[in-house]
């Protein structure tokens, strides 16, 4: 997050990665969007290995497409000599947020979605919203759904709070989403009575963790609809996903382990699902 030198305020930006391809200009039509919603700055990433006027020429479209945009946005471009994972998630300080596309120029796909932005949403310490491929030139410019999941985990309070701040920017609805499955149906003798006892822990949570947002909940300040689901996490975020403007997942880091690993709630969600999907990592200290 930047600090402004005339009035000392912090100031949000949107840290977005372009090569010039197709996907990277959709997420950086997203990325202005949320930089509008959010007041903030945006900051285009472009990176090479070697001296490249070609990453000088792409910040250099992608800032005149923010400026058609919008011409008052505050926009900077910066061509880091690094990997496009290093340079776009060193972009980043506290409070700002990264926009990537699903893939970029280099077709090196990595299970169905690119290298980059699934190396992204495994390092960064940011959140970090993957804008699909396919998505429309409008994608981001009117935010009705928003999904989220909770399990009742630190981790997935932190997305719960993220979202709920993203609704109340967006002016849309949010849909919290408890996904849960029996894992004794097998059992035939009390298989009714377990599944009820486990369906009712799954009320409770769902409902403990909506409780966290505190008076937020009942303000009326964003209308939120909670799911239970007798599916699987990443199932029930999928089946709200066809309708949503975006999903959120959370994910809590490892430690050493934190660049090689993604839950795979989040991995699945990422891959499958037909909007973008913000993952959102507690802290490493938390």
């Amino acid at each position: 997050m930047a600090v402004d030198a005339h009035d000392h305020r912090m100031t949000m930006r949107i840290i977005i990665g372009v090569d010039g391809s197709d996907p990277s200009i959709a997420a950086l039509r997203w990325a202005g969007y949320e930089a509008r919603r959010r007041n903030a700055e945006i900051r285009v990433v472009s990176c090479c290995t070697t001296i490249n006027e070609a990453a000088v020429e792409v910040v250099g479209r992608a800032i005149k497409l923010v400026a058609a945009m919008d011409p008052t946005m505050l926009v900077e471009g910066v061509t880091p000599m690094s990997s496009a994972v290093v340079g776009i998630t060193e972009s980043a300080e506290s409070g700002d947020e990264i926009v990537v596309g699903s893939t970029g120029q280099s077709g090196i796909l990595d299970g169905l979605i690119g290298s980059v932005a699934a190396g992204v949403a495994h390092r960064a310490h940011v959140p970090v919203i993957v804008i699909p491929a396919k998505s429309s030139a409008e994608s981001g410019d009117k935010m009705n759904k928003i999904v989220v999941g909770v399990d009742g985990s630190s981790g997935s309070l932190h997305a719960l709070e993220w979202a709920f701040g993203e609704a109340l920017a967006s002016d849309a609805e949010l849909t919290v989403v408890h996904g849960w499955i029996n894992p004794y149906v097998d059992q035939q003798a009390s298989s009714c009575r377990l599944h009820t006892q486990i369906e009712s822990d799954a009320m409770r949570e769902l409902q403990t963790s909506l409780e966290s947002l505190g008076p937020r909940l009942y303000s009326g300040s964003v209308e939120i609809y909670p799911r239970l689901s007798e599916l699987t996490p990443a199932e029930a975020l999928l089946k709200e996903a066809d309708d949503a403007d975006l999903v959120v997942v959370g994910s809590r880091g490892r430690g050493e382990l934190r660049s090689l690993l993604l839950g795979s709630v989040s991995r699945t969600v990422l891959e499958r699902a037909p909007c973008p999907v913000a993952v959102v990592r507690r802290s490493e200290n938390c």
